[in-house]
């Protein structure tokens, strides 16, 4: 998510400041557009408009207080396993702001037409997709796994051997 993320927003124009744990991953988001990568939320500047949290925890306290009195937060998850907790009496920080839950199947379009435009940005060399992991479908369980551990850094792409295609038919 946040590699596509920092991709598309930076070729708008977007300003963007990264968080990751990983120095590498950091370095990585940089190339692909991101104005600075940080290791924690705390030490981000701010205020910005918008912050993504994707760790849930103490963090989405954090990345509230990071923004502007308008701004908007989108929290898309919790990869902390802790459930976000915000304190309204702390008035540091989106002041006025917006909290947005964001659900990957509440679109306006199909996913079909997503997939289709993510692909003709790939085609026009606008995207750049990280593939961590190739198996085949047979493996789907074990992908599924991996990604949830968070033992794959990009995509996982399953393949179909030859034998699997005939049984698919």
């Amino acid at each position: 998510m946040g590699h596509y993320f920092v991709e598309l927003a930076a070729s708008q124009g977007a300003d963007i400041t990264v968080v990751t744990a990983s120095g590498e991953r950091g370095a990585r988001l940089v190339e692909l557009g991101a104005a600075a990568s940080l290791r924690r939320v705390a030490d981000a500047p701010g205020p910005y408009q918008i912050g993504l949290d994707s760790v849930g925890g103490d963090v989405t306290a954090t990345v509230w207080a990071k923004l502007t009195d308008d701004g908007l937060l989108v929290w898309f998850g919790q990869a902390s396993r802790v459930p976000p907790t915000l304190d309204f009496f702390d008035w540091r920080g989106g002041l006025s702001g917006t909290i947005r839950k964001f659900a990957y199947s509440d679109s306006d379009t199909t996913d079909a037409d997503d997939l289709a435009t993510l692909v003709r940005l790939v085609q026009a060399g606008r995207l750049h997709p990280e593939i961590g992991l190739v198996a085949d479908w047979e493996h789907t369980a074990e992908a599924i796994e991996a990604m949830v551990g968070r033992a794959v850094r990009g995509n996982a792409v399953l393949t179909l051997s030859p034998n699997s295609a005939a049984l698919a038919r």
